[in-house]
């Protein structure tokens, strides 16, 4: 994984936590819990009304927060918006209850965010390439990025992990 650090948002010993992983054999080094939340899920929200992108997103936001249900990644565009956040604590179907009143729901269980951090290292130019050859053959949920500071987040299955990392660590040349 030449130039690039990898960590994964995902369950571990049955909580949600942050791991480093290593550069040579993608097993985690290091594990930080995030939340008492079981798993993570990831939802997609795709609005019902005629309501501008900015207030449909609010209002998403604002039922999240009126749960306190953790975010851990987040994509949004116009008329739609998605999210990984947590489940564990029986809110996630009161959230999914509100939420369908202004929008179509769906979820998926058993995610994982494989977060991709450059290197100083990292030619810019090479990274966007080694990133699309990446995400060519892997199956993505959601792409959610810092503009401007090397980060990229991935949204995937948990069964799909493994590949991902390997799949990464070939197309980023170790």
């Amino acid at each position: 994984m030449k130039g690039y650090k990898l960590k994964s948002v995902g369950v571990y010993d049955g909580k949600v936590c942050m791991a480093a992983l290593d550069d040579k054999s993608g097993k985690p080094v290091s594990i930080q819990e995030l939340s008492t939340c079981k798993e993570l899920v990831y939802m997609r929200l795709r609005t019902l009304e005629a309501v501008a992108s900015f207030r449909f997103l609010e209002r998403a936001l604002g039922v999240l927060s009126r749960y306190d249900m953790p975010v851990y990644a987040m994509a949004s565009s116009a008329g739609s918006f998605s999210v990984v956040t947590g489940e564990g604590n029986g809110g996630l179907e009161k959230v999914c209850r509100e939420l369908s009143s202004f929008a179509e729901v769906v979820l998926e269980h058993e995610v994982e965010v494989i977060c991709v951090q450059e290197g100083p290292e990292t030619d810019e130019r090479e990274a966007d390439k080694n990133l699309v050859a990446l995400l060519k053959d892997i199956p993505v949920l959601m792409v959610s990025s810092e503009e401007e500071a090397g980060n990229v987040a991935l949204t995937v299955r948990r069964k799909d992990r493994e590949k991902v990392i390997r799949l990464f660590q070939s197309t980023g040349g170790q």
